[in-house]
């Protein structure tokens, strides 16, 4: 009855464990699950009395219930069976150090058997002082390698675990005192004990690193997504810029010809009408400048241009941007040339004293285009990690981390810099 207690005390523990652990998870039918462990475990009892009453060996029917029990986990929960047979090789190498370490005192330090009434009580204790700490461990490992998506590696990596166990098992046996008496026994548990910490510590410090690499290749995915919506507005902004240029010219042209019809046909009859008419041709404003050569670009100036001049900011640039570019088109250009001016008339816009002004300048040498920027600001900027913050929302800028990334795209490069009440801004593509 003793040999039967103990392997009930040894037994529960493999089923009480991995139920706390993934009770939150999804499961096709905890109640069924359940049932089938408990059916498991009363079977696994009627077995192990028969072998007992009739003298015949029970390691191997043992051996057999444990996989029977993970194969019911790997039909009621929904997770990938590899994940789960490397957090079950877990729980399994941890029952064999628990169950190695009571052979050994019973055999070295009590001198009682090993499958006995107090061998069970001592292993209990064990369980209790263990089991709240490691339970810690286990969730850590199991929702780290739940989190982790990587197929390829879940395929493999279970092996590591399941070959060091199987050795484990097929070289001592903590049944037998004869085993647990020799120093092998001693230098095979131990050597478990070693192993299971040493794999899955470094297994831990490489999932996290996978895990963060995960994150950062979402985060680009996601950031490249923006990019291309970013582009994809662009693209219509400055086409509609480019409607709006030429609409205002035409308007601009026809009202000097109707004014100047509207002057003539007044004649002498009306001095101060004539007058009036003539203050409003005079006052018509002159054409959209021409800054660059690229008709996109120039009409995403005009209206950077134009705000300026409405909001008093002293506006001057230079700009030489070719029309066709092989490596870049126009929408990347867009982005480019609209963000830093947007954020340079915000950052004028926050100063409450001082000059207000922004200068543009690019050049074109040998295929690179160099894009150079100045803007007075009021010397307040907010970075981490080389990023800025943006003033308008919580988190990092959204204009210059696509002002970066279009850059990078295009073999380039970008550099910020506050200097004072002056911020610097320098990009550079190959056109």
């Amino acid at each position: 009855m003793g040999v039967l207690f103990y392997i009930f005390c040894t037994t529960l523990p493999s089923h009480i464990i991995p139920f706390t652990l993934f009770w939150n998870f999804q499961w096709r039918s905890r109640r069924m699950a359940l049932t089938l462990v408990t059916v498991n475990v009363l079977c696994k009892m009627a077995f192990a009395a028969y072998c007992l009453a009739n003298g015949l060996y029970f390691r191997n029917l043992e051996l057999m219930f444990a996989v029977i029990g993970f194969l019911i986990y790997c039909c009621f929960l929904r997770l990938s069976p590899f994940k789960m047979l490397f957090t079950y090789l877990l729980i399994v190498d941890y029952l064999l150090i628990i169950r190695g370490i009571v052979s050994v005192l019973a055999v070295h330090v009590f001198d009682i058997p090993i499958q006995g009434w107090i061998s069970s009580f001592i292993c209990i204790l064990l369980y209790g002082f263990t089991l709240p700490l490691l339970l810690r461990f286990f969730r850590q490992v199991a929702n780290l390698v739940y989190r982790t998506d990587a197929p390829q590696l879940w395929r493999i990596i279970w092996l590591v675990p399941a070959f060091v166990t199987v050795l484990a098992l097929i070289f001592t046996d903590s049944y037998l005192a004869s085993s647990a008496g020799s120093g092998f026994f001693l230098f095979c548990r131990f050597g478990l004990l070693i192993c299971v910490f040493a794999i899955y510590y470094v297994l831990l410090q490489s999932l996290e690193g996978l895990e963060q690499q995960t994150a950062l290749r979402e985060r680009l995915i996601f950031e490249s997504r923006l990019l291309e919506i970013q582009m994809e507005e662009e693209e219509k902004r400055s086409l509609l810029m480019m409607d709006v240029a030429q609409q205002t010219r035409q308007m601009r042209h026809d009202l000097r010809h109707h004014l100047t019809a509207i002057q003539a046909m007044t004649g002498d009859e009306n001095p101060r009408l004539s007058e009036y008419i003539t203050a409003l041709i005079r006052d018509i404003p002159s054409a959209v400048q021409d800054y660059c050569e690229n008709p996109t670009v120039n009409a995403v100036i005009s209206h950077y241009a134009a705000r300026c001049q409405q909001e008093g900011i002293t506006f001057a640039t230079r700009l030489t941007v070719p029309t066709q570019n092989t490596n870049m088109d126009d929408r990347s250009l867009c982005i480019v040339f609209a963000n830093l001016l947007e954020n340079a008339v915000e950052a004028c816009r926050r100063m409450c004293e001082g000059e207000t002004f922004i200068r543009l300048n690019s050049r074109l040498e040998y295929g690179v285009l160099t894009i150079t920027m100045e803007n007075s600001f009021n010397g307040t900027v907010h970075m981490q990690d080389g990023k800025f913050y943006s003033s308008k929302r919580n988190g990092f800028g959204i204009g210059l981390s696509s002002v970066q990334a279009v850059a990078k795209a295009h073999d380039g490069d970008t550099r910020f810099e506050p200097e004072g009440n002056v911020f610097l801004s320098l990009i550079y593509v190959k056109l």
